[in-house]
């Protein structure tokens, strides 16, 4: 198998042709310069092209470069009599599917009687929002109480979705009063309401994800929406695209969760700011490549500072900053030693547009991360 070897040999072979024709005489008839003469007798003339063709076709011949070959070799450090001999995987398939076409697990809709709004003065909420870049998420502030909305369980945090099946993510909270505004009095007509008698509400509940995370079963997936499809490029405040910005677009981004081996005990689970070991094998999900691992070999050589480890450590929260795709800091939330769980990262959360060509991610990948806890805070016994 070729490795990275050829590279250097390449390099070699180029490297000592460019020296051999830098220290070569020059000839005034072929080179405009000076005839030079080192003895009494003058140089025997050289074919400076010939040794150019000579150099690319002795280059050519070389093995040729292809890409390393990446495998997982945790099973072979886990054997029966180690103690890590827990982590041989029985994982199933990788995933092929769409994450645009899997549901969200933390979104709920509420549907409110566009005749229960007038008389009580409307729903007593107040929206805010914040933006990150392109990405907008209008939230509820607060709600005032024996309010219609606080009869409805509008709660503080919740983000708003949609409002009759038009999105509210990429607006601001005046622009979602708007929508709702224009729903009410769009009442028995044609208009943007539909002509429907009844609001359509649509929320997130961030604390709802973070729960179900807590109270995961084996097999079982949870899903929250990272990004929403539509425009993402950065623009100006009348809608210009920003200097040397490009127009871009993207499709639903969406972080799935599932338990693929269940702790066999758990009183507590993983938070932020903990030091958590782990076993993890990393697949791109559109070409089911292996890329990354806490044991993996590239071309049967181990990574270089690992020690041929079978664990990494690493701190919950910290990812921004750290080795990992942000999103572990979200999807090992609450995990527990022993646990096995499948993260499925959408690329606003891993590489984004650029990838990593080095480590053979390319731009847009999703990837697909089995992730076992071995210990928290040194103690790998459960707890």
């Amino acid at each position: 198998m070729a490795t990275n070897s050829c590279w250097f040999q390449q390099l070699v072979a180029l490297s000592a042709f460019s020296l051999w024709l830098v220290l070569l005489p020059r000839q005034s008839s072929a080179w405009g310069g000076a005839e030079r003469h080192t003895q009494k007798h003058q140089q025997p003339t050289v074919n400076r092209r010939a040794v150019l063709s000579s150099a690319f076709v002795i280059a050519s011949a070389l093995p040729p470069v292809v890409n390393a070959a990446v495998t997982d070799e945790t099973d072979t450090f886990a054997a029966t009599d180690s103690a890590y001999g827990g982590l041989s995987r029985f994982d199933p398939p990788a995933s092929t599917k769409k994450q645009s076409t899997v549901s969200t697990s933390d979104e709920f809709t509420i549907l409110i009687p566009k005749a229960d709004l007038k008389p009580s003065g409307g729903l007593g909420i107040e929206l805010a929002d914040i933006q990150f870049r392109t990405n907008r998420r209008v939230y509820v502030k607060s709600v005032r109480p024996k309010s219609l909305g606080d009869s409805l369980g509008i709660k503080k945090g919740w983000v708003v979705v949609s409002i009759d099946g038009q999105s509210a993510e990429r607006t601001n909270a005046e622009g979602a009063a708007i929508m709702v505004s224009r729903s009410v009095r769009d009442e028995g007509g044609g208009g943007g309401g539909g002509g429907s008698d009844t609001l359509e509400l649509r929320f997130r509940d961030p604390a709802a994800f973070q729960t179900q995370l807590r109270e995961l079963q084996e097999g079982s997936e949870v899903t929250t929406q990272v990004a929403p499809a539509g425009d993402t490029t950065q623009r100006n405040s009348d809608g210009s695209a920003k200097f040397g910005e490009s127009v871009t677009d993207q499709t639903d981004q969406k972080l799935s969760v599932t338990q693929l081996v269940p702790p066999k005990l758990c009183r507590r689970g993983a938070d932020t700011d903990d030091l958590l070991e782990v076993s993890y094998i990393g697949t791109i999900v559109e070409t089911g490549a292996v890329f990354d691992g806490s044991a993996i070999k590239i071309d049967g050589k181990a990574i270089p500072g690992r020690g041929n480890d079978v664990s990494l450590f690493f701190v919950l929260g910290k990812q921004p900053f750290g080795q990992f795709p942000s999103g572990w800091d979200v999807g090992l939330q609450g995990i527990c030693v022993g646990e096995r769980r499948r993260l499925i990262i959408p690329p606003v959360m891993a590489y984004g547009s650029t990838g990593v060509p080095r480590r053979g991610i390319p731009p847009n990948a999703t990837l697909q991360y089995d992730i076992t806890l071995v210990s928290i805070n040194g103690l790998a016994t459960p707890q």
